[in-house]
């Protein structure tokens, strides 16, 4: 049994060793929210899209990389131009929108200007477990987003409307360690954690920011079903590094 449990500790190690990793902001890039909003409450739409995001690594030796997600949202109007929407893409997001200019959705009037404010509060957790047993760190990362987004309705079926967006945020997270025993040098490694037991080893915090423009068509190819693609810009400032990222994105709206 007793070697059982060595055998099992020093493959722990070796993995541990070869699957180093380091912490990361993941911004996702997407919006997907237009500025004409139905004027009376209880309209509803759920969407389903993709997703892409501006990642930044807090290890600066580690290259900027780029991954692709689902974006799934749910929305319902409050009425007086006012909208709910919660948003889970990864990250999670919860905001209010108000629309402030132009006809409301439901007229769909032919060459209507509209503008619209939102408010958004972001929240993520992310760890990493080389071993998928014992966290090698741990992250909390916590933002705001502010966006004024913009329309031209082209016809009752096509809307054309952009963004600009402001988000800013903080992180904090910890490195963790885990005991085991190195049965070369017959010594314990990080000994106080608690055999097979993980203890912090250290702790990191970071303020960011990002901001960026989006442009978007929106087509509806049914009173309950639109279709939505979108290209956006995005800089984001995280760990004393700067990344830019452009990405294109899809959409499906059901609405009910």
């Amino acid at each position: 049994m007793n070697k059982l449990i060595v055998i099992s500790t020093v493959v722990s190690s070796i993995v541990l060793a070869g699957c180093e990793s380091t912490p990361e902001v993941k911004p996702r890039m997407a919006r997907f929210d237009s500025p004409e909003v139905n004027s009376q409450p209880f309209h509803f739409n759920i969407t389903a899209g993709s997703d892409s995001s501006n990642q930044i690594a807090i290890n600066k030796n580690k290259k900027s990389e780029r991954d692709n997600t689902l974006r799934f949202s749910a929305a319902m109007t409050l009425g007086k131009g006012f909208e709910a929407r919660f948003v889970d893409n990864g990250e999670n997001q919860v905001s209010l929108k108000y629309q402030m200019l132009g006809a409301p959705l439901e007229q769909k009037k032919t060459g209507n200007l509209s503008l619209a404010g939102s408010l958004g509060y972001i929240w993520a957790k992310r760890s990493e477990s080389p071993t998928k047993q014992y966290n090698d760190w741990s992250m909390e990362q916590k933002s705001y987003d502010l966006s004024l987004i913009a329309g031209y309705r082209l016809n009752r079926q096509a809307l054309l409307y952009g963004s600009v967006f402001y988000q800013d945020g903080d992180v904090d997270g910890k490195y963790y360690l885990f005991e085991h025993y190195d049965v070369e040098q017959n010594v314990t490694i990080n000994e106080g954690c608690g055999w097979n037991k993980t203890c912090v080893e250290s702790y990191f915090s970071d303020k960011g920011n990002a901001y960026g423009l989006s442009l978007a068509l929106e087509y509806e190819l049914l009173t309950w079903l639109a279709i939505t693609g979108e290209v956006v810009h995005h800089r984001a400032e995280w760990f004393e590094r700067t990344n830019n990222e452009t990405g294109v994105h899809f959409n499906v709206e059901f609405r009910f």
